[in-house]
């Protein structure tokens, strides 16, 4: 595990001045795009990607902790699986490009919005690993920030832990 962990910090270091950053997510597949599902632990990032497998005809798992993201120069992004799953086996070398990241709220309620500008990018950053003391690390994860919340659809989900809050998240970002 500590090798495994060592490995995990060197890609997000190596990596982000290369416009790729290493995500806190889980990460579903759904007709060739990829959807990211972000949050702090126990937001249950890892239960509505399982919501889309069982309530979503066509969604596979990606990433169930890690997926790596990479922005290309004009501006698409795209997900990867990686070796590091968290706590369920989904060690997946496959990609699509992202059609949508997701903020998750716990909440009694489901109700989807949609975020731009300083809202999304305040949402995408805290989910990007990276060693921020060093400069250029520092500039590479904000630039890949900042690129990926101008380019890329980025929504908040308040949700209940349903099939209703799955269906209305994919109803709305799916497109």
């Amino acid at each position: 595990a500590a090798v495994d962990n060592a490995l995990m910090i060197l890609f997000a270091m190596a990596s982000a001045t290369l416009d790729t950053v290493l995500f806190h997510a889980a990460a579903v597949s759904l007709n060739g795009k990829g959807y990211m599902f972000l949050g702090k632990s126990g937001t249950g990032k890892s239960t509505h990607a399982r919501l889309w497998l069982q309530n979503i005809q066509g969604a596979a798992l990606m990433n169930d902790d890690n997926p790596a993201v990479r922005v290309f120069k004009d501006g698409t992004a795209v997900v990867y699986g990686t070796p590091w799953s968290g706590k369920t086996p989904c060690y997946r070398n496959i990609c699509a490009p992202i059609g949508g990241i997701v903020l998750l709220s716990q909440a009694p309620y489901n109700r989807i919005t949609r975020l731009t500008g300083i809202g999304a990018y305040a949402a995408v950053v805290p989910s990007i690993s990276g060693k921020r003391w060093d400069n250029s690390i520092a500039d590479g994860l904000h630039e890949t920030e900042n690129a990926l919340a101008a380019n890329i659809p980025v929504w908040h989900l308040d949700c209940l832990p349903d099939a209703d809050a799955a269906h209305l998240c994919k109803d709305s970002i799916a497109l």
